[in-house]
């Protein structure tokens, strides 16, 4: 019962769309910004997130309170379906 996807750095955010533009005709441009939210072609949603390494993390490009606001949006649409 996936509803969301939460990509943990630009990597898997374009891995992860590589894989549906293999399954479906993606016409609507997908831009990398960390907490944006997208509707994929089979009504999951995909929420690019910057990767918490340790060196995203000590040069603040992501923090611990990002990371949780990011996962309990991602929780919210999930109980959302």
């Amino acid at each position: 019962n996936l509803s969301v996807i939460v990509a943990l750095g630009k990597v898997a955010f374009d891995n992860c769309l590589k894989i549906y533009k293999k399954k479906f005709k993606i016409n609507k441009k997908f831009v990398f910004k960390h907490g944006e939210k997208y509707l994929l072609p089979d009504n999951k949603t995909l929420i690019a997130s910057y990767h918490p390494s340790p060196r995203n993390v000590n040069t603040k490009v992501i923090t611990v309170k990002m990371i949780n606001q990011l996962f309990r949006k991602a929780k919210k649409i999930a109980k959302f379906w």
